[in-house]
């Protein structure tokens, strides 16, 4: 960990991996001289039709929040915790094709993706950074339809330490 004390706030985590993505992406998915734009960015309205339905445009990643688990590091105050925050890192890719081509490129963007995430530390807007970034697995997305044979998610797990100032610690004494 680098800076000062930091509550390993969830933004700025979120930010800080969409900050990432954007930054390697285009070349990784691509090539130096010939990037590709990827559109990365957090789920959002946008993002869905006017059905409800998940409407992307391809290659595109979404970033999910997905909880958070705090583990306290022997603080008897319980202000000090090691934090791990998933993210579901979901990608999409399209074909003219066929669904089949499709699947085959969305696979790509994912094994390419789980490369330039694997070992990752973010740097957070505070000055501190997370520990390496742990991957956790790789599943379709679930729909009420079922799978989405077009859209995967990546599941990090992103750790760091997160260390609060307590306003009510000691409330009532």
């Amino acid at each position: 960990m680098s800076g000062s004390p930091s509550q390993f706030q969830i933004s700025y985590v979120e930010k800080a991996l969409i900050a990432l993505l954007k930054s390697v992406m285009p070349a990784a998915y691509g090539t130096v001289a010939a990037p590709v734009l990827v559109d990365i960015d957090s789920i959002g309205d946008k993002d869905f039709n006017a059905q409800g339905q998940l409407a992307l445009k391809p290659p595109s990643i979404r970033v999910r929040f997905g909880g958070a688990e705090f583990n306290n590091l022997r603080d008897n105050q319980r202000l000090t915790y090691e934090a791990g925050l998933p993210f579901e890192v979901m990608c999409f890719e399209s074909s003219l094709r066929s669904k089949a081509d499709e699947r085959l490129k969305t696979l790509v963007l994912v094994e390419t993706t789980l490369n330039q995430l694997a070992g990752a530390r973010l740097a957070l807007a505070d000055g501190s950074s997370t520990l390496p970034l742990t991957l956790k697995g790789v599943s379709p997305v679930i729909t009420e339809d079922g799978p989405v044979d077009q859209l995967f998610a990546i599941t990090v797990l992103v750790n760091g330490i997160a260390q609060f100032d307590g306003p009510n610690a000691r409330f009532g004494s």
